[in-house]
């Protein structure tokens, strides 16, 4: 989010703007903004779930399809692992780690990594 100031008169509310703060004795009005959120049922969770890669903390995940994505792509190995539609959840510190467990460089392409190699990715992450 935001929290921007500024004299009265200058900000405008925006769709996003979650509270204002005014105070005419200094001429002063604040505004903080966040994203909204969109709530819904059972549909709207599957339809969000259906674009998001395997999660390898959950015991339901298939590294075959990641590893089906990495053989397929020529995108780095460190782009593909930032990828929440290829694999969910994992976040450019943990990337950056598990990369170093695996000993594989994140600029090799994902094409290019032996099965062995993936399979210590995904066991790491």
């Amino acid at each position: 989010g935001q929290f921007k100031t500024a004299g009265l008169g200058v900000l405008e509310a925006t769709p996003n703007t979650r509270l204002e703060l005014v105070s005419p004795s200094d001429n002063l009005v604040a505004h903080l903004s966040a994203m909204t959120v969109n709530h819904g049922g059972v549909d709207l969770f599957e339809a969000k779930k259906s674009k998001l890669g395997q999660d390898p903390l959950r015991a339901d995940a298939d590294p075959e399809l990641v590893w089906q994505s990495f053989r397929k792509s020529r995108k780095s190995v460190g782009m593909l692992l930032m990828d929440q539609s290829v694999i969910a959840g994992l976040g450019n510190i943990y990337r950056a780690e598990v990369l170093f467990k695996a000993g594989v460089h994140p600029e090799q392409p994902g094409n290019t990594i032996s099965e062995a190699a993936f399979a210590s990715i995904w066991d790491i992450s």
